[in-house]
């Protein structure tokens, strides 16, 4: 049977990898700047990023989801008003009028004379809903959190989170998402035409305008908080018009930006696969605490996160996802070989609703959910996005278009039942499946290869840096959040 057009041969990946890297210059260049310069919001959000170090334990009752801007200011009002009984600070930020004989300066200075002729008369007129709205953080004895809706969908960052976000929820907070960054640089490889998840949010979003030089290198716990990033892109390759997102379309996420622990050392685990060393695995732990510690300080209600280190960094799969399992649903081994339980000393995360892993290799996301346990299944997102060769996780392209095409050659093979064509497709299928191999093994070379140069590249500059005098000072712009 002949082909209905002719065959459209790939350019060769250094040729595919300039155009990616010509196209994501014009929207570093031109594109972000001319959104920045005409929304007033987006601008802001950039001006608001903060680099967090090590953010110390989030207590119920220190904040959570009351604190809208994560400013040490509004922690220590929600800390001073949101233990008193009178839930004065609640009354005012769930928008109910403030009578004019009692200002809060007034309240605090009541408090300390006459704490119940204070609180009848503040409250006889404001409907029982008003009082009653949850708050976790309000109360001095806090109740059990609500339990985290976790999904696990095969899509990329974006698509998840717009997903999230429609229909939009009474709660005017964004969807925060992770972004899985360079520890060396902002956006990573993204004027160099490379396509992991980072930069593929730079080139999609006005993220990158938010991770200031300042802020590099990343320390090792902790994040850039960026807040009101814009989406103007789906997850369409930037050569396709019909990427770009109308007025209308476009939306909003708060964004957590923290690299992942890099190539680990391997031991070999029970059943021969690799596992992470007990040294890397609480790193890896530690990590995904302060992440969702962030989140939380933020009033973050609903996340994206993903397989965090699982691609180029050579993170294993299973590993990541029972360690993201055991911090995100506060588990813990119980030393019988059953499974998990609740570990009482581990943290919560008050106000958080609703968790979407997005992972955009199928592959690697039944692999993640599977690891997981309890029977999940991994849901089939719209986008599955990425930027013409690699998606939204890091996998090839062209490699997925190799395996559905063994796929469906093994299928034909199956039902064919001439030996002679059995024998012709065989040939066909062997010749794809060693096409595959020495692209995963290509990609695989290249991707530790270009994590090395991006790490030489920053330490000469670091070391010109030192040689010339010009170390920088980064604590005017570093949140410093103390231990609990």
């Amino acid at each position: 049977m002949g082909r209905p057009s002719k065959s459209q041969g790939l350019a060769p990946p250094s040729v595919r990898k300039e155009v990616r890297a010509k196209q994501a210059r014009h929207v570093v260049k031109s594109v972000i700047p001319a959104i920045l310069a005409s929304n007033p919001r987006a601008r802001k959000g950039v001006e608001a990023s903060v680099l967090i170090v090590d953010p110390g334990r989030v207590r119920r009752g220190d904040g959570g989801p009351d604190v809208e801007t994560g400013t040490k200011r509004e922690q220590d009002e929600g800390r001073t008003y949101g233990k008193r009984k009178g839930q004065g600070k609640r009354k005012i930020r769930d928008g109910v009028p403030e009578t004019p004989t009692s200002p809060v300066t007034e309240e605090k200075s009541t408090t300390r004379g006459n704490a119940k002729a204070k609180t009848t008369p503040q409250h006889a007129n404001i409907p029982e809903q008003d009082i009653s709205k949850p708050s976790l953080a309000s109360s001095s004895n806090p109740t059990t959190p609500l339990p985290i809706t976790v999904r696990f969908v095969a899509t990329d960052t974006l698509t998840a989170a717009q997903t999230l976000a429609s229909p939009p929820p009474k709660s005017k907070q964004n969807v925060c998402i992770l972004n899985m960054a360079s520890p060396l640089r902002p956006g990573g490889g993204i004027l160099s035409g490379a396509t992991s998840q980072e930069e593929f949010l730079c080139a999609r979003t006005t993220l990158l305008a938010s991770l200031r030089d300042s802020f590099y290198r990343l320390p090792e716990v902790g994040a850039v908080f960026s807040p009101d990033v814009l989406v103007f892109r789906d997850a369409r390759g930037l050569g396709d018009a019909l990427g770009e997102l109308g007025k209308e379309e476009r939306f909003w996420v708060d964004v957590v930006s923290a690299g992942a622990v890099r190539l680990p050392d391997l031991g070999d685990g029970d059943a021969g696969e690799k596992r992470l060393g007990w040294k890397d695995n609480q790193m890896v732990e530690r990590k995904m605490r302060a992440v969702l510690r962030i989140m939380v300080q933020k009033g973050v209600r609903r996340c994206v996160l993903g397989a965090w280190g699982c691609g180029a960094y050579g993170n294993p799969v299973g590993d990541v996802a029972r360690a993201w399992r055991k911090v995100l649903l506060a588990e813990e081994k119980d030393g019988s070989g059953k499974g998990s339980r609740k570990g009482d000393g581990l943290e919560t995360w008050d106000g958080l609703e609703e968790v979407v892993f997005a992972i955009s290799n199928g592959k690697m996301a039944r692999e993640f959910a599977g690891a997981w346990g309890g029977g999940v299944e991994v849901e089939m997102g719209e986008g599955k996005g990425g930027d013409g060769e690699e998606d939204d996780d890091g996998e090839d392209g062209v490699a997925v278009e190799l395996k559905r095409k063994i796929a469906e050659l093994e299928g034909q093979v199956a039902m064919v039942w001439n030996p002679e064509l059995k024998i012709r497709l065989g040939v066909i299928a062997d010749g794809l499946r060693e096409q595959l191999r020495e692209r995963e093994g290509r990609n695989e070379i290249e991707g530790v290869v270009e994590e090395k140069e991006e790490e030489e590249e920053v330490e000469e500059k670091e070391n010109a840096e030192d040689d010339n005098g010009l170390i920088r000072s980064d604590s005017d712009e570093t949140e410093q959040v103390p231990h609990s």
